[in-house]
Order: C-alpha cells, then structure tokens, then sequence
C-alpha cells in the first residue's frame, strides 16, 4: 500500500496482478461460457473499482490498461465488443473517482454515465479512422452481423420471417434507450456491491448511505408528460427521441420503485429469504417490473415512505 522512491511493496503490485486477474477470469467466462457471460458483464467493473479505491488512481489505471492489451491480444483484433469491454473496465475506474470525491447518487451515475458515453464515443471515432469507414458505415455492417445472426436463430426456434423483420425492427428503433439503461443498471448495480463489500469491512460511505431513501427530482413528471405527449405527433424523428428518452426515464423511476420496496423490507426487517424471491420475481415478471416503476412515479404525488413526515 505504501511507495518508498521508486520501489513498490510487495503487497502493492501483488493487488494489481491480482486485480488483473480477476478481470482475466471474469474474461474467460465471457468467452467459454456466453450464456453466463451476459451476467458476468455485470461484474467486470467491479475489480477496477474495488481495487482503484484501495490502492488509488494510478494502480486503478494500471490495471484497466493491462487488462484492455491482453484483452486485444486474446481477441487479435479491435471491434465494437473489444471497445465495449473496455468502456465496462472504465465504469469502474469512473465510479471510484465519483466515489473518492464523495459524490452523491444521483452525481456518480450521472457523471459516470456521460464519462462513459464519450469515452466510447471517442473510441468509436478513432476505430473508424483506424478502418476508413464513417460511423455511420460501421454502425451499418455491425447491425447486419446482428440481424443476420438473429434472424438464425429466431427461424431455429420457428419465428416467421415478417415477424423477424418486426423484431429487428424495434431493436433499431429503441437501441440507444436500451443501450443506456444497460450501462445505468450496471452501474447502479456495482455501486451497491462495493457498498456492501465495504460494508463488511466497517467502511460506510456517507454520500451514498440511505440509498432507499431515494427520490428522483420533481421535474422529472413533466419531463415524461411531455415525451409522452410527443409520441402521438407525426413526426418520426420525435418518436424516436421520445420514446428512447423514456426508456431512460423509466429507469430512473424503477430506480425509485425498487428504493421503496427496500425501504420497506428494511422497516419490516424481513426476512433474506423473501427479500431473494421478490427481486427475483421483479428481475423475470414484466408486469411485476411494471408495477415497481409505476410505484416510484406515482410516489412524487403519494409519497408511499413518508420522508417528509420522518425529515
């Protein structure tokens, strides 16, 4: 933990490789395993962010910049899910700055969010000079790799072709929402591991303490009345900007809803067991998922908590 000169302890560089190695095998199940992979993607910031906040800036880069070479040496190339990977790894350098100037939530998801956004924007700009192409161009041929291996496998599992092309369809239309939400939820889902994972070692993180107790602001109400409104203009363009930013919306309130289920499973101290098929329930029922968001919209009017009356 400790640097004399130019000499680092052995404990310090011994963090870093191991650190390396974490994201060396959440990698590999990634790749040997991508039906557990999807789920392992969830976690590969959390050694980045975990390590970033014991040993510091520095080693925190380190480690996300071997784990990116070996990553390209592993792949033998550079592409559109290298660069996904690699935004993931800086997810967890981002969230650490974000917590190590005590931000609060709703400023970490957000900074870290738009940090992110760019980073793979840049990266995306530099791939395409690398290959000639616009982003547009390289948008194009990835999708029609996407379309061409969905379009296998719905016909495997007896889909029609029309109702293939609608499929295909509505990806195009709400990816960016979708895209968005993937990254906040993996972000939101990383704050709260490390926060439990500090936690255990008597580490509280007072900017992020009361997460339950989350509101999203006022203003946000008028924001999706507004989007809402949009959807039944003509104009394509605004469907497509309304409907994406309400996906994102949503989130937010989700975010909301779920506070209030905790919250009351923290009052009720109930048991783990309960707290684990509820999440699960919420996690793989659609109407159970949209009755959370509607509990975190409606609670700007309802107040379903009582934090005013308890403030």
């Amino acid at each position: 933990m400790q640097v004399t000169g130019n000499s680092i302890k052995a404990p310090y560089i011994r963090d870093i490789i191991l650190g390396i190695c974490l994201c060396m095998v959440i990698f590999a199940i990634i790749f040997a395993f991508p039906l557990i992979g999807v789920f392992a993607l969830i976690f590969l910031p959390l050694p980045v962010l975990f390590y970033r906040l014991k040993l510091g800036r520095n080693s925190g880069g380190i480690i996300v910049a071997v784990s990116f070479a070996a990553l390209m040496v592993m792949t033998q190339g550079f592409g559109f899910d290298l660069l996904y990977f690699g935004v993931l790894l800086m997810t967890g350098f981002l969230i650490g700055e974000c917590i190590e100037r005590q931000m609060g939530i709703e400023r970490t998801m957000i900074l870290t969010g738009v940090g992110i956004l760019g980073l793979g924007l840049a990266g995306l700009l530099v791939y395409s000079g690398l290959q000639g192409q616009s982003l547009g161009a390289l948008f194009s041929d990835y999708m029609s790799q996407y379309f061409t291996m969905s379009r296998q496998v719905y016909s495997e599992m007896g889909i029609e072709e029309q109702q293939i092309q609608m499929l295909n369809s509505a990806i195009v239309f709400v990816l960016p929402g979708m895209f968005t939400i993937s990254l906040m939820s993996t972000v939101w889902m990383n704050i709260l591991i490390m926060k439990r994972l500090l936690e255990k070692k008597g580490i509280r993180l007072k900017n992020l303490e009361n997460l339950n107790h989350y509101q999203a602001p006022d203003h946000l109400v008028w924001a999706v009345i507004i989007l809402g409104i949009l959807l039944f203009l003509p104009a394509d363009a605004l469907k497509y900007l309304s409907v994406n930013c309400l996906i994102v919306l949503m989130l937010v309130y989700f975010f909301q809803g779920i506070a209030i289920v905790s919250f009351f499973f923290q009052k009720k101290e109930s048991p783990t067991a309960l707290k684990v098929f509820c999440y699960s329930l919420i996690a793989v029922q659609l109407y159970v998922l949209l009755l959370v968001i509607g509990l975190g919209f409606f609670d700007n009017w309802i107040n379903f908590r009582k934090l005013d009356t308890q403030k």
